[in-house]
């Protein structure tokens, strides 16, 4: 049974060989390239100390996780503050469809009854994919800790090292055993990474909501947990041991939830349709639309819960500088005011949200290539229907969940900040509306993707990483501008702090027109399968 145990394990790493290293490379690197270049951005105690000051306002408490070491700030400490919660994050996702790649789509696509039906045993499949998955993470904590010791800027300690970067490993590997557990209580793979993503963000939720208010949401939380090692600082230990042993909880629950239900099958049950389709439902447009509702009606509930946090933010931030009268007249010193400093702050919250939005859309144009690998398109385009119709289909409720999920983050942030007379209608929906023309971009190269490499559609995540970084980290770095440019998101007005400039959304629109109708042109002539 352990030779069979240990040949299916071996098995995963010979699927997950290209995938993992490329995960290994970019975790690692990631940790080695910001060990490289923080050294360079701060270089007196005193720019240091500004900077740990300005980390210390409630809005970037909530966006990164409490300040520490403000006595004795070193670089490598401020490395941590910032990029912890970020990697912390890129590990859970990298967790997320590392276990539900293994178990719950294998298992709906027919490959896990095939292996089980072998002399393995009925756990063998979730433990070698959990332990796979906890290989995984401990060679990129490994890695990145001892990267960031051999590159030694100031601050950096052995303890804090591994303390760093064990605290991002085992926060992915507790992700992986709630993904695991998630996989045995409901019988489709959308529907447990579903589950496992709204814990993510509910956690992160929780966290802001804990660092930014003191309240104990920041100790329930894992990520808020994992944030309490203060790397370089206290360097305490406690918190891997404490996200370790939730880890092994949900691992232990989940394998024994296993144990208890039929195999294809979920604990929830699956919702009996109806016994015949409406007269929608048979329409190109009606089929997507079912299998986007649900998950439709999660992300619409979760981008307004996003609105009312960040506006609870912008809330905390004018209040707090109201209160700090040195922050106040350093303010007015330079010729501004609270209002304008939440103006400066408002495009990087309206950025992040738009490329949030980006998500939902994306994986609704990818779902035209997730339905033909599991070989449900060839049904469809065998009667009277068109491929065309269909990846139009797709592309206009990508559009209207742009719409939609853009609209609901404004009303969040709005309706938690109306009372600060900080942020009017106007200004939220002119830097927000602004965003469009990138998102779109994102859907149609998404599209092109499906249409040209369908095998390749997970590159559009590399875009999207890289967007990320380039509004989080482009102004600390100081790159150059046409880095900024690379991404569709730097190509849009910083409103209110720039002038609306009406060419770059031209051009981003019609790139967008353009990398759609050869999408859609490929997918009409191509091979489906």
């Amino acid at each position: 049974m352990t030779a069979n145990f240990l040949k299916y394990m071996s098995f995963i790493i010979r699927r997950e060989r290209i995938m993992s290293l490329v995960w290994i490379l970019a975790m690692a690197g990631g940790a080695a390239i910001f060990a490289v270049l923080y050294p360079g951005l701060f270089q007196t105690p005193e720019s240091l100390q500004s900077m740990s000051e300005t980390l210390n306002t409630p809005a970037m408490v909530a966006m990164m996780g409490p300040v520490y070491g403000l006595g004795k700030v070193s670089t490598a400490i401020a490395m941590a503050q910032e990029c912890l919660i970020w990697f912390a994050i890129a590990a859970i996702v990298m967790n997320i469809f590392f276990i539900n790649r293994h178990t719950r789509v294998d298992e709906e696509l027919g490959r896990y009854e095939m292996l089980v039906s072998l002399p393995m045993g009925r756990l063998a499949g979730g433990t070698a994919a959990l332990f796979s998955a906890f290989v995984l993470n401990i060679i990129i904590s490994l890695l990145s800790a001892l990267a960031i010791i051999t590159i030694n800027i100031d601050g950096t300690t052995i303890a804090g090292a591994f303390c760093y970067a064990f605290s991002i490993g085992l926060q992915g590997f507790l992700f992986a055993g709630i993904t695991l557990l998630s996989a045995q209580l409901f019988s489709t793979a959308r529907g447990s990474s579903a589950f496992s993503f709204g814990l993510m963000g509910l956690f992160y939720i929780m966290r802001a909501s804990g660092d930014m208010l003191g309240n104990v949401f920041s100790y329930i939380s894992p990520m808020g947990i994992g944030l309490k090692i203060e790397a370089f600082y206290t360097d305490a230990f406690w918190p891997c041991a404490v996200l370790f042993a939730e880890a092994l909880a949900a691992a232990a629950a989940a394998l024994y939830l296993n144990t208890r239900r039929d195999l294809g099958a979920g604990l929830f049950p699956a919702k009996k349709g109806r016994s015949y389709a409406s007269r929608f439902l048979r329409t190109p447009l009606g089929l997507p639309w079912r299998l986007s509702k649900n998950t439709f009606i999660i992300w619409g509930i979760s981008f307004f819960i996003l609105g009312l946090c960040y506006g609870s933010v912008i809330g905390e931030l004018g209040s707090f500088i109201e209160s700090n009268s040195m922050i106040k007249q350093m303010l007015l010193a330079a010729g501004g005011s609270p209002a304008s400093y939440v103006d400066a702050f408002l495009p990087m919250l309206c950025g992040i949200m738009a490329m949030l939005v980006s998500i939902p859309a994306v994986g609704t144009i990818n779902r035209l290539q997730h339905e033909e690998k599991r070989g449900r398109m060839e049904q469809l385009f065998a009667r009277q229907v068109s491929r065309t119709s269909m990846f139009f289909s797709s592309a206009a409720i990508a559009v209207f969940e742009i719409i939609v999920f853009l609209f609901l983050s404004m009303a969040g942030l709005y309706a938690a900040s109306a009372n600060t007379g900080l942020l009017s209608v106007n200004k939220i929906l002119s830097a927000c509306s602004v965003q469009i023309p990138a998102i779109l971009f994102m859907a149609a190269l998404a599209a092109l993707f499906v249409g040209l490499l369908p095998k390749l559609t997970a590159l559009i995540w590399i875009v999207f990483g890289y967007s990320f970084l380039i509004l989080y980290f482009g102004r600390l770095f100081d790159l150059p501008g046409w880095a900024e440019h690379l991404s569709p998101f730097g190509n849009t007005a910083q409103i209110p702090i720039e002038e609306f400039t009406v060419t770059p959304v031209i051009l981003l629109c019609l790139l967008s027109a353009v990398l759609f109708t050869a999408g859609c042109m490929r997918y009409r002539s191509r091979d489906i399968g």
